[in-house]
């Protein structure tokens, strides 16, 4: 059978300083057994146009379309599902929104409205090679975890295997053979002390997010998981990418910095690596500001790690505290310093705007603060953005309790739930937000754009 795996393009216009492979597809390929890999094929809107996806499965014809879905993408996968089954192919759809809105996009897969055979619910490699075996032999799925479906006309939710912790989930190295990191570093755009790379990859040591319940983010929609992958996969991870002329490595870990021993056992292997292919690739990865120490920036240097991604968030202890953060406008301006001593630069932080309760002198003080890291003179580019209420957010449960109809729904207008979340929850005007997050733009470059509200 020929296998399409698809990563659908953003209907909100983002964009991103960097560009690097989705790692969920990867891993999904990864697993498959090599007679099942030799028919696969991958779209992925970081390198390829939605049209150009859509044109692509018009004309292969796969009999199996599997799309990894977000919440920015699920409506353009839907377009793409609506072509596959135009063809009669069987269509697998997961990914976090999958994850997130099972129930919702079940219902509407009874009543015939979605163009979707199967959803997978958080882990998709341990569902995505029976499921084809089971296509292929005309077998029963009963027995498939993390699947689910309609069959006559009841919906099937199988049993879930997603463990919160532990191993990583796939046991062998990622194959990255369908990748053309060329492509991808074409679209890649120089900053700071990345400026000189000329091939970019990405790889992971770790899955979803670590923290849970209260010290979660209450903006963040990622999965509360964090499988660790043993050093050994890291190392065999990362001279694949070598071998391939990857001298810039992106780690994709929601937190990379929050386990120290973690990061000590990464850090030794690639210095193995290192000295094994005579290759030193640069390194960048997320931290949170108040877990950067001396010690670990001595880990981070020995890893060649010359750039991080930091979400601020706030420049406002009021606004910290409501968004969970656990931590002080001084953690993030101490943790900049030492960065800075440090020879480490900050290419991204993150700041979001809009969070319940935000005033104008809770915005003043973000921009006071924004004033005091430009004075630091280590943050290369800034993501700023109105709160993003997405599904699996403690603010889009809030958002549920004044707007009821929302658990139904599958398809989310991005403005719009920005707009419902800033009714409700925040003192100042959406209006108000976009120009503060102008007047950031003034202050620093946008590395990041999650949603172009000025449209």
């Amino acid at each position: 059978m020929l296998i399409d795996l698809i990563y659908p393009a953003s209907t909100s216009g983002s964009h991103n300083y960097s560009s690097e492979p989705p790692l969920g597809p990867i891993a999904l390929y990864s697993s498959l057994p090599e007679e099942y890999r030799k028919n696969v094929r991958f779209l992925d809107s970081t390198i390829m146009q939605q049209s150009e996806i859509e044109r692509n499965v018009e004309q292969r014809k796969a009999e199996i379309v599997a799309i990894s879905c977000t919440t920015y993408n699920y409506p353009n996968a839907l377009k793409v599902a609506e072509i596959a089954k135009e063809h009669h192919a069987h269509v697998i759809c997961g990914g976090i929104h999958i994850t997130h809105c099972r129930d919702a996009i079940l219902g509407k897969m009874q009543k015939g409205e979605r163009p979707i055979d199967f959803l997978v619910t958080g882990y998709g490699e341990p569902a995505l090679t029976p499921i084809i075996t089971a296509l292929i032999n005309k077998s029963t799925f009963e027995n498939i975890p993390n699947l689910s479906y309609i069959l006559n006309g009841k919906i099937i939710i199988n049993t879930l295997e997603n463990k919160k912790s532990g191993c990583d989930i796939l046991s062998i190295p990622m194959n990255y053979e369908l990748i053309d990191f060329k492509a991808y570093s074409s679209y890649f755009k120089p900053q700071g002390r990345l400026s000189n790379v000329t091939m970019v990859g990405s790889t992971y040591t770790q899955r979803g997010c670590a923290y849970a319940g209260k010290q979660k983010c209450s903006f963040c929609s990622i999965e509360q998981i964090n499988l660790m992958r043993s050093p050994e996969l890291f190392g065999q991870d990362l001279i694949t990418l070598i071998s391939k002329g990857v001298d810039h490595v992106r780690i994709t870990d929601a937190d990379f910095t929050k386990d120290i021993k973690h990061m000590e056992k990464i850090t030794n292997m690639a210095s193995k690596v290192f000295e094994e292919t005579g290759k030193r690739s640069i390194f960048h990865c997320f931290a949170r500001a108040d877990e950067i120490t001396p010690q670990k920036i001595d880990i981070l240097k020995r890893l060649n790690a010359v750039s991080l991604m930091i979400g601020y968030e706030s420049g406002s202890d009021t606004m910290l505290s409501t968004m969970n953060k656990h931590l002080t406008r001084q953690d993030n301006l101490q943790g900049t310093r030492l960065l800075k001593d440090s020879g480490i630069e900050v290419i991204n932080g993150g700041l979001v705007l809009g969070a319940e309760g935000e005033t104008e002198a809770t915005l003043a003080e973000t921009m006071d603060f924004l004033k005091e890291l430009k004075q630091i003179n280590n943050t290369t580019t800034m993501v700023a953005t109105p709160l993003i209420p997405l599904p699996g957010s403690t603010c889009f449960k809030k958002l549920l309790q004044k707007y009821p109809y929302l658990k139904s729904k599958d398809v989310f207008n991005i403005r719009e739930l920005v707009e419902l979340w800033n009714h409700y929850f925040c003192d100042v005007s959406l209006n108000r937000l976009i120009e503060i997050c102008a007047e950031i733009e003034k202050i620093y470059t946008i590395g990041i754009c999650l949603v172009d509200f000025k449209k």
